[in-house]
């Protein structure tokens, strides 16, 4: 069985509000027993260490990425080193989720997501699981030199443009939404301590080129991709993108837009929905510095991010929540 542990990962001095909701609702609404925030020395001289330790059921604990990394490598497939070479953060965190899974299991999550079902089914019925989402370059398409792929592509990318841009434009895509291709994140991954699938993720890490390490999504979703479609583990379940990626990227800027009337909540987070992942690097940087308890009391009659986000944490404590 998975363990009933949520893992989140931050690397940088300063944490954004939503990160707390992203811990809080896993807390509350998936399951969990407890909840691990991994972060970085300097994360504790920020301003939200105070919140962040008033949050029942969280620890935190200082990342020590060599310990980390030794922890997880073979003498074959050392991992300190590709992770001395990582320029950027997300790239440095997919090595470190795959990481600590292998060593102590449990549930990653991204803090940019918010918990909206339990996963205790997931947890007791499959080795691992991670879910698929609709995304219009996934590294088949990425990597693929056919011109009608990558002008297809293109296509997808300018109707989801537009359709992020229209008051209703979430509810057209569903209209044709299966017209685009699905592909695995690792936003959301959980696994049991030394599952295969997970070593195999781990040694495909330290088998990427040197000057391919820092390529965007070259250690993170096309490397999932890939290493799933040539070995799929037995135990490994991959679900389909209603259970954590409701709205995908750039159509995922409509929990963000403000509006006169919202939709019902239940027509935008689907019954099969456990974890929403809002991608806060797809549209959504303005609103991080801006979001904040009073900021959710305001707005959850007219944004859909505040709405499911009181929804969730429920009236009682969401008045509760402190701004750092």
């Amino acid at each position: 069985m998975i363990p009933a542990v949520a893992h989140f990962v931050w690397l940088g001095e300063r944490m954004p509000w939503t990160a707390t909701l992203a811990i809080r609702s896993a807390l509350l609404r998936g399951g969990f027993e407890r909840a691990i925030l991994h972060h970085e020395e300097t994360l504790a001289r920020s301003d939200i260490l105070s919140e962040l330790d008033r949050i029942d059921g969280l620890a935190r604990e200082i990342i020590d990425p060599e310990r980390i990394c030794d922890d997880a490598s073979t003498a074959d497939a050392p991992l300190y080193p590709v992770y001395r070479q990582l320029d950027a953060p997300v790239a440095r965190s997919n090595v470190l989720r795959f990481a600590l899974l292998h060593r102590r299991g449990g549930v990653y999550l991204d803090t940019d997501t918010l918990t909206v079902r339990d996963l205790d089914d997931l947890r007791g019925s499959c080795g691992a699981f991670v879910g698929r989402e609709r995304i219009v370059y996934p590294a088949r398409v990425a990597n693929s030199r056919n011109p009608f792929t990558l002008a297809a592509a293109s296509i997808r990318r300018e109707v989801r443009n537009g359709l992020r841009c229209l008051p209703d434009g979430w509810r057209a895509f569903r209209r044709i939404e299966r017209y685009d291709p699905e592909a695995e994140n690792c936003a959301v991954f959980g696994c049991r301590a030394g599952h295969p699938m997970i070593r195999r993720l781990l040694d495909a890490i330290a088998r990427v080129p040197a000057p391919r390490r820092n390529v965007r999504y070259a250690l993170g979703t096309h490397l999932l991709q890939r290493t799933l479609a040539a070995h799929r583990e037995h135990g490994v379940r991959v679900l389909e993108p209603d259970a954590f990626y409701p709205l995908p990227p750039e159509i995922s800027e409509h929990w963000f837009r403000l509006r006169r009337r919202l939709p019902r909540l239940s027509e935008v987070v689907r019954p099969a929905t456990r974890v929403v992942h809002w991608y806060a690097s797809v549209r959504a940087q303005p609103w991080l510095a801006r979001i904040d308890a009073e900021f959710l009391r305001r707005h959850r009659g007219d944004q859909l991010f505040s709405a499911l986000a009181c929804d969730l944490l429920d009236g009682a404590a969401a008045d509760r929540l402190a701004t750092p």
